[in-house]
């Protein structure tokens, strides 16, 4: 059998006891979380209010701060992330978008988002409404028809954004093209939507839920798999517009730069595990008409990976290539 040298053996142990030195008393300063788009999107709401508990609670010594860096479809911020030093102290919040859309139909994506980053805990999911301007078709099975008989629109956030991606998703189900216009956001579409100026678009449930509530927009279905507590009366897409195994969840998470040690993310994982297990946190998430999760490093890891193929077949049968 072979076996180590004395010296490599105690340099091993000296590296193990060092990590599991690190990991019980880390943080000693403040934790980053880069979030790589603009303040009050959703993303963003929800990093904040899970700093904000962690902070209330396992780090109130040290705190959990978060840091806006938006640009570039949130390129610029996941960036940086996978640029920081592997302590713990700087991680990012990775979406659906970033880790797995972007990778799809970005030419020069300027990270990595298998090899430059580890899951540390998926937060929450949630899917996105089909809705359409408020004298607009009564049912999704009225949309498709009109789609069929051409010269319609769509709209979205942003190119590439997941709900361009939905979007093409759906076109693509129902064999039909219709022009996609993009904005810088979700206001401004949804304020021309509410004109009549789009024909309809996909939308989270926490941007577009209040405008359906006050009848400002029609909601004709719910991207998830199955009907949403919250909304029980709206059927799926799936079921609405017969499209058997049609899917779109929003989703993101905490992700730490490649290398960072295993005790620290295991510290990570459950301070912020404990934080969204919170039933104030769970009820926040739930007003939005969002799910909280807890979800552990491997299973934040096989939802990418399925996403990454899901979305890369899109991107490639509609031909989306982003510069």
């Amino acid at each position: 059998m072979t076996t180590l040298p004395r010296r490599a053996a105690l340099g091993l142990l000296l590296a193990a006891a060092a990590a599991r030195a690190q990991a019980q008393s880390f943080p000693t300063r403040p934790v980053r979380i880069i979030v790589p788009f603009p303040p009050g999107q959703a993303n963003d709401i929800f990093c904040r209010l899970m700093a904000d508990k962690v902070s209330e609670g396992r780090f109130k010594g040290s705190r959990v701060v978060t840091e806006n860096r938006a640009g570039a479809s949130g390129t610029i911020g996941m960036q940086a992330v996978a640029r920081a030093a592997p302590d713990g102290y700087t991680l990012g919040f990775g979406s659906l978008a970033t880790l797995a859309i972007n990778p799809a139909t970005m030419r020069n994506i300027p990270y990595d988002a298998e090899r430059d980053f580890v899951p540390v805990i998926r937060i929450f999911e949630g899917p996105l409404l089909l809705i359409v301007p408020k004298d607009g078709p009564r049912d999704a099975a009225e949309l498709v028809r009109r789609l069929k008989a051409g010269g319609a629109n769509y709209g979205s956030s942003g190119p590439g954004s997941t709900q361009h991606m939905t979007g093409e998703l759906f076109l693509q189900g129902i064999g039909v093209a219709a022009q996609h216009i993009p904005y810088r956001g979700a206001g401004p579409m949804l304020t021309d939507l509410m004109a009549g100026s789009l024909g309809f678009a996909f939308e989270s449930a926490g941007s577009a839920l209040p405008l359906v509530r006050d009848g400002q927009l029609r909601a004709l279905g719910v991207t998830s798999d199955t009907r949403q507590k919250h909304l029980p009366d709206l059927p799926t897409v799936a079921e609405a517009a017969g499209l058997p195994g049609f899917t779109s969840i929003g989703s993101g998470g905490v992700v730490a730069p490649a290398g960072t040690p295993a005790p620290v993310l295991d510290t990570l994982y459950e301070a912020f595990a404990e934080a969204m297990r919170d039933p104030g946190v769970k009820a926040r998430f739930d007003e939005a008409g969002t799910t909280a999760l807890a979800e552990g490093p491997q299973e934040f890891a096989a939802f990418l990976r399925a996403e990454q193929v899901k979305w890369k077949a899109v991107a490639q049968r509609a031909n989306i290539v982003m510069e």
